[in-house]
């Protein structure tokens, strides 16, 4: 298949359709950075593939200037014979779309998918991803992208070099057989191993009940007494503890158990009888204390009156203590004011007695001055003695004597009020014993409470139980004698059920043998096969490289890159059970060699080699999907002297292969264009001019090289 035609509308930098005839043996792209030139070619691996790796989610590729916003591109194709192909592929940001037209029939989606893979890539139909096997052989050995010329060297390991080589020269499907036999082979390891711990585990539970089998001894004789024994002690189990239960068989292996449950349940019973036992008995000692006691019963109501009758008494007691209480204060006032009266009258005989003379000092006329001065001295000397006053009577002895009664009320009344209290909280007791009593006696359900012969009734509660406890405690000595009886026919019962179980492990133990020993011969024989596999793979790619080897040294020969690594050689290899690939670098004078050309060679012969490796797999594989090489803008990454000998090799090489090269130089551009014109009538060189990038996209100019108007003379 070779290009014929390219439209694009909506795609990276070309906003508006634009439609690119292909229809060349070479196509020169030409146009300065960002006019393009990628975009061009990427609409050629998007629209045949889908994809473009490096750019990642289809919604990058749509322009923000479309007007439509969607992206899309038709690539028109023709076979060898003449038959077209036309591929339109769209996307919208939401769904991508696809339609394939070919010899007269249309396409769409999913079944053009099959139909582009059918028809320009039949070996990706057998791969899990058809579409990324088609994408990897037209990115390794079609469409050399400008910023991934050394990933193949670089970037890649050497599986993964391995693996895109196998895919181009058609040994992919061998490889990915072994990869997918590889998986299975593991999923089947693990598997057998799972099976094999199965295996380990059934051989440990069988030794476990041999020797467990080989533990127990042999029991020959059943008791034949021992059935009616054992379901008469059932019986009487179920008729003492009161709970409905089922006895297995005397001489099957879950007698024991069930016996040792059985005995669990008359003990319980039994623990029950003692707790009752302890009740009856305290409440009839408590019956028997009572008797010939007479508990009187509290007079409340006289306490009652007894403490009103106290707080009358005290209340008119503090009346007659406040009333003369009251009666000493106002004598204590007079007295008060009696003493004020008599110190101001000695003040004033102190002062006459200063000034008397044979007048009086205040009226001047005559007067008694020796009665007067006698008078003053004696109320200076003596004063007033006013306890002989009329009405003075002593209070003290009165509010004493009240006081006292006082005190005596209030300790009447303290008392009375004590009484009530006492007698209170002896009949809140006498009501809660009696009521603690009638619950105690209804949940040992022994009557009524208030019954005379409730004693009577008690005491006979209290024989009945102890008589129960003792049956029970006689009853499970007869189960522990019969339990001695059980181990006996149990242990022969067990032993039946460990024959059984030894016969049936030792059958599941040989199956699971037999199948580990098969799954381990179908996993050897599976690894052999998947050592041919990987060899064959190996012995494949090797074969194909072996006869691309001249032709790779012819192209690196003609690239020259380095001075004294003059030779490159391409090294399989399988390790780790993967197949390996190398490219490394010969110096044949000096006997030197290097499997990381990277190590000694500049970052220009770097891509040099990039370049011949890629150009190699191209010429030297007839099947690929395109007989094209596109190379995306080479300038960029080699030197003046590596792209001299590159025009001259796709100059040779073009009667092969249609050629589309970009580049960002104009006078290179030239250079290509008059390299690879047309020396006949048959070929044709197209050239595509880039330019004045804007929002509508670039302006393109499209024209035909000239062809070659000087033919080839002969000298003589």
């Amino acid at each position: 298949m070779r290009l014929t035609r390219l439209s694009l509308s909506g795609f990276r930098g070309f906003p508006i359709p634009q439609s690119f005839d292909l229809d060349a043996d070479a196509v020169v792209v030409v146009g300065v950075n960002g006019q393009g030139k990628t975009s061009l070619f990427d609409g050629v691996l998007w629209g045949v593939t889908g994809n473009i790796p490096r750019l990642g989610e289809d919604d990058r590729l749509v322009s923000m200037y479309s007007p439509s916003g969607e992206a899309r591109v038709e690539v028109e194709l023709r076979s060898g014979s003449g038959e077209p192909l036309t591929i339109t592929r769209s996307f919208d940001g939401e769904k991508p779309r696809l339609r394939l037209e070919h010899s007269g029939q249309v396409s769409v989606d999913d079944a053009a998918r099959v139909k582009i893979i059918e028809v320009l890539w039949p070996e990706a139909a057998f791969a899990p991803d058809g579409l990324a096997a088609l994408t990897s052989a037209l990115t390794r050995s079609v469409y050399l992208q400008q910023d991934l010329v050394r990933e193949f060297i670089e970037a890649d390991n050497d599986q993964q070099r391995f693996e895109a080589v196998s895919e181009i020269v058609g040994a992919g499907r061998v490889t990915e057989l072994s990869l997918a036999l590889e998986r299975a082979k593991t999923a089947w390891s693990r598997a057998t191993n799972t099976r094999a711990k199965d295996l380990e585990g059934a051989e440990r539970q069988l030794n476990t009940f041999q020797g467990q089998l080989s533990s127990l001894t042999r029991q020959t004789q059943v008791d034949a007494e021992l059935e009616p024994t054992w379901n008469a002690w059932w019986q009487r189990t179920t008729e003492l503890t009161q709970s409905p239960l089922t006895s297995p068989p005397a001489q099957s292996s879950e007698a024991p158990h069930a016996l040792d449950n059985a005995v669990k349940l008359i003990d319980a019973q039994r623990r029950s009888l003692e707790r009752r036992v302890e009740l009856v008995d305290e409440l009839l000692d408590e019956l028997e204390n009572e008797t010939g006691q007479h508990d009187p019963v509290a007079d409340t109501a006289g306490l009652k009156q007894a403490v009103a009758n106290a707080a009358a008494e005290l209340e008119s007691a503090r009346k007659a203590l406040e009333q003369v209480q009251g009666e000493a204060a106002a004598q204590r006032r007079l007295q008060l004011e009696l003493g004020e009266a008599q110190a101001e009258l000695r003040t004033f005989a102190e002062l006459a007695l200063r000034h008397l003379g044979a007048t009086c000092p205040v009226c001047a006329q005559e007067y008694d001055e020796v009665a007067t001065r006698r008078r003053l001295e004696a109320l200076v000397n003596e004063g007033v003695d006013a306890s002989a006053r009329p009405g003075n009577e002593p209070q003290a002895a009165r509010v004493s004597a009240l006081a006292a009664t006082l005190e005596n009320c209030e300790m009447a009344h303290s008392g009375a009020i004590a009484a009530l209290h006492d007698a209170e909280l002896s009949e809140r007791e006498r009501a809660r014993r009696t009521h603690e009593r009638g619950r105690r006696i209804s949940e040992l359900d022994l009557g009524p409470t208030d019954q005379p012969e409730l004693t009577l009734r008690v005491q006979k509660a209290l024989g009945d139980t102890r008589k129960r406890l003792g049956e029970l405690d006689q009853h499970r000595a007869d189960g522990e004698q019969l339990a001695l009886a059980i181990t006996r026919i149990s242990e022969a019962a067990r032993r039946r059920e460990l024959e059984q179980q030894v016969e049936r492990l030792s059958a599941e133990t040989a199956k699971l043998k037999e199948m580990v020993n098969s799954r381990e011969l179908t996993g050897a024989l599976a690894g052999t096969m998947l050592d041919g596999l990987r060899s064959a793979a190996s012995d494949v790619v090797a074969a194909q490289l072996e006869k691309l080897d001249p032709l790779l040294q012819r192209i690196y020969a003609t690239a020259d890159p380095h001075p004294s690594f003059r030779v490159v050689r391409l090294l399989t290899k399988i390790a780790r059970g993967r197949g390996r690939l190398n490219a490394a670098v010969f110096d044949p004078h000096a006997e030197l060699s290097s499997e990381s050309p990277e190590t000694v060679l500049s970052s220009s012969q770097m891509n040099a080699l990039a370049v011949s490796l890629f150009l190699a797999l191209n010429f030297a594989v007839s099947t690929l999907p395109m007989q094209a090489v596109m190379l995306d803008d080479p300038l960029q990454s080699l030197d003046d002297v590596n792209l001299l000998g590159l025009i001259d090799l796709l100059r040779r090489s073009k009667d092969q292969r249609q050629l589309l090269v970009s580049t960002h130089d104009l006078r290179f551009g030239r250079l290509l264009a008059r390299k690879l014109r047309p020396v006949s009538d048959s070929q044709r060189t197209r050239v595509i001019e880039l330019s004045t990038w804007g929002p509508d996209g670039p302006i393109v100019d499209q024209y035909d090289g000239p062809r070659d108007s000087e033919f080839l003379r002969i000298a003589a």
